[in-house]
């Protein structure tokens, strides 16, 4: 979305310009793709990453070792927390190094809740690949829930996950 105040281009869907913090809710105009690559990018829907396969999820009083054993045998870097089935909260791998690592902390015993990042970034399925860069690269997130009206997680979008769908869109 370029700016009419500054014309720096934005992602779509954001609310102010990244340069000028113009308001840009009123502006109907969005940017024209330059290649293929970049239409991917800029049109379609996180929904096409597959996300809900990449979905794992716990509640806020399950043992910090037993989620750390379900990302090891799924194989997944983030564990959506969900209390009601409403997403309130993610642990990453960046949890583990970050907040146990080092610490006095019994994984054996402590809940998942007292390291979880909370309240979780979320986006929803409807979201261009674009906003969710976008809100990645400023939030400095790997992985970003997505999830529906009433709040609940359908499905979490990683780096990864975007880095395999480009690449499958080139050959």
């Amino acid at each position: 979305m370029i700016c009419p105040d500054c014309g720096y281009d934005n992602y779509q869907g954001e609310e102010v310009c990244e340069r000028c913090l113009h308001d840009l809710t009123q502006v109907d105009t969005a940017p024209r793709p330059k290649n293929e690559m970049h239409r991917h990018i800029i049109e379609d829907p996180v929904s096409r990453l597959n996300p809900a396969a990449h979905l794992l999820s716990c509640k806020p009083g399950d043992k910090v070792s037993d989620v750390i054993e379900s990302m090891k045998k799924q194989r997944l870097g983030c564990v959506v927390i969900e209390d009601n089935r409403r997403l309130i909260g993610v642990f990453t791998e960046r949890d583990v190094v970050m907040k146990l690592t080092g610490k006095p902390v019994d994984p054996r015993v402590t809940p998942v809740r007292a390291l979880m990042t909370s309240p979780a970034e979320s986006v929803k399925s409807t979201d261009s690949i674009a906003y969710v860069l976008n809100k990645m690269s400023i939030g400095g997130f790997r992985h970003v829930p997505i999830a529906d009206e009433s709040g609940r997680a359908t499905g979490v979008v990683s780096v990864r996950n975007i880095l395999e769908y480009l690449a499958a869109q080139i050959h």
